[in-house]
């Protein structure tokens, strides 16, 4: 396993510091066709095992045959996993916080069955989404159900011994989700936390310039930080997307210079999780060209970080 170093000189001595959380991918961003089919995604996943850079492989739903074959190959490498229903829960229009008890139900019993599988394979843990932002007099009620799905999904989760991270996105540009900003997301993780407490908070630094959120309001919230995305957001004219191009494309908003001051921010809060990558190839792109970008990226602002020091 590859061991991610940085290296600062102070006057007339030499330091060499270690990064300190587990480095992940998401392997159905780097590869979308698997939010459609894990059709082959063995030998697209086997790609991200063998290569040394990675402790942590976040997938999406892969069918029973394919993960055999997953696992098989990860005998090698003993690699870690998470299950990621963000696409699942987009894709399919599912809503945890529908008002429609019936329809709450129906897309918790689909993502209840998910959550099953995942702990019985060993993942350590899974990230969910909100349903759609709306508006009062009936979003505290959306609100209300929100907390209610988590609790049951926690709940099964915690059969397993794995963490459930809710994933805040941006709430009126793109995905339009209700749980968007870190502060209000937190009260729903607080009314969750009075009945389970293996549920956190997935924060994304992409998603960051959508939500006019910046790394120093982690801060605030330490104890609710679970998992961090980094990627960047897009910029077009004067709309604002969420669609993870790579580092350095036209358009893409986060730079090294971001990803070191979260990096700062996660050090100074004692962050115990670990660190994923969210980059989706734009047309034209290979997956490895823009992974291999995104690693520089890591490389630089880890060592931005140690200068300042």
């Amino acid at each position: 396993m590859l061991v991610l170093y940085g290296f600062i000189r102070r006057k007339d001595l030499e330091y060499v510091s270690k990064f300190p959380w587990d480095i992940g991918i998401i392997s159905f961003m780097l590869f979308p066709e698997l939010m459609k089919s894990s059709e082959n995604a063995t030998e697209k996943i086997r790609l991200l095992l063998e290569d040394p850079f990675f402790d942590l492989i976040e997938v999406t739903v892969i069918d029973d045959n394919e993960w055999l074959k997953i696992a098989e190959v990860n005998k090698s490498y003993g690699k870690k996993f998470m299950l990621g229903l963000q696409p699942v829960i987009l894709s399919k229009g599912l809503n945890p916080n529908a008002l429609n008890d019936e329809e709450r139900r129906k897309t918790i019993e689909i993502l209840v069955h998910e959550v099953e599988k995942a702990g019985k394979r060993g993942y350590i843990g899974v990230g969910v989404c909100s349903g759609p932002n709306i508006e009062e007099p009936e979003r505290s009620k959306a609100i209300d159900a929100l907390v209610k799905s988590l609790i049951e999904l926690s709940n099964i989760a915690n059969k397993y011994g794995i963490k459930l991270f809710l994933e805040t996105f941006d709430v009126v540009w793109d995905r339009k989700r209700l749980a968007g900003s870190l502060d209000e997301t937190i009260k729903v993780i607080e009314k969750v936390r009075e009945v389970v407490d293996n549920v956190y908070i997935m924060w994304d630094l992409s998603h960051a310039p959508l939500l006019n959120e910046d790394p120093e309001i982690l801060k605030s919230y330490p104890d609710y930080i679970g998992h961090i995305h980094i990627g960047c957001a897009k910029k077009i004219d004067n709309k604002l997307l969420d669609t993870h191009p790579g580092f350095y494309r036209p358009g893409a908003i986060n730079t090294e210079k971001d990803v070191a001051k979260l990096i700062s921010v996660l050090h100074e809060i004692g962050y115990k999780g670990a660190i994923s990558f969210e980059i989706r190839p734009e047309e034209g792109q290979n997956p490895l060209e823009i992974l291999n970008s995104a690693k520089g990226v890591l490389l630089r602002a880890y060592q931005l970080y140690l200068e300042k020091i």
